[in-house]
């Protein structure tokens, strides 16, 4: 059986410390101003109808800073992926536009550009698209180590899972690999698509070496097509959130059926 590259936790919290490395690379003014530039750029280039730029231009204003843009500036840049032709962050920016302004004047027309969003999402899952997780807790006196890896693999109508979990992933203590339904595949895409542990925006969170075990940590990545979405945590609700939705892909990794 062919497996994912066994993950290490210094790898897990490298990458998790390496999404936050710009945002804090300069002071809380100079990036306020820089963000504050950003987003006036992008508003023009919204207004130009340059959707394409105003996308680029938007998702550098969000890169510096840790607090959310404006609800305005999230409507914005959603409509702008969608005009441009990126569905994920189409859907992900008016999905979270939404779910802050529920009352929101033209919520229709918001809904159905998600709506239409989504059903080029699912049809992308099935002719290429990934997602892969990796948790992992770490030993100590409080809880044994133990680390899982999966990733599911959709190219051209077939589908694929690779999963493992155990102490060490070099010596797993459960293992599956296989071809699975493509049906199967995209209805798990779905349900990930509507869950808030993806959708969700949250201040970025740093491994801190003296904090109290036992210590975890989870990563999600979902793949469609030239576009991604990265979600990771090592604690509190966000953590909680997402591991949750890592042990929906854990069970189904463990229940799908695979073809003989």
């Amino acid at each position: 059986m062919t497996v994912c590259r066994p993950v290490t936790w210094a790898l897990a919290a490298a990458l998790m410390v390496a999404a936050v490395g710009h945002a804090r690379a300069e002071s809380p003014e100079a990036g306020g101003r820089e963000r504050q530039w950003y987003l006036v750029r992008a508003s023009k280039d919204f207004d130009a109808g340059r959707f394409e730029r105003a996308l680029v231009n938007f998702e550098a204003a969000a890169r510096l800073s840790e607090a959310p843009l404006p609800e305005e500036a999230v409507r914005r840049w959603g409509i702008a992926a969608s005009e441009a032709g990126w569905p994920l962050a189409a859907y992900v920016r008016l999905s979270q536009y939404l779910s802050a302004m529920p009352g929101a004047a033209g919520r229709e027309q918001i809904q159905v550009r998600i709506d239409r969003a989504r059903r080029v999402l699912l049809d992308i899952a099935a002719r290429q698209s990934r997602v892969i997780v990796l948790t992992e807790t770490r030993h100590s006196w409080e809880a044994s180590g133990e680390r899982q890896v999966i990733r599911l693999v959709a190219k051209d109508g077939r589908a694929t899972v690779e999963a493992l979990s155990g102490v060490r992933v070099t010596a797993p203590a459960w293992e599956r690999a296989g071809q699975i339904e493509e049906g199967a595949y995209v209805g798990l895409i779905a349900r990930l698509l509507e869950s808030p542990a993806l959708l969700d925006e949250y201040p970025p969170q740093i491994l801190d070496p003296n904090e109290p075990g036992p210590r975890h940590a989870v990563v999600l990545r979902l793949v469609l097509g030239p576009e991604e979405r990265v979600r990771q945590a090592l604690r509190g609700e966000p953590f909680d959130k997402l591991q949750a939705l890592a042990q929906l892909i854990l069970d189904f990794s463990r229940t799908v059926q695979t073809a003989p």
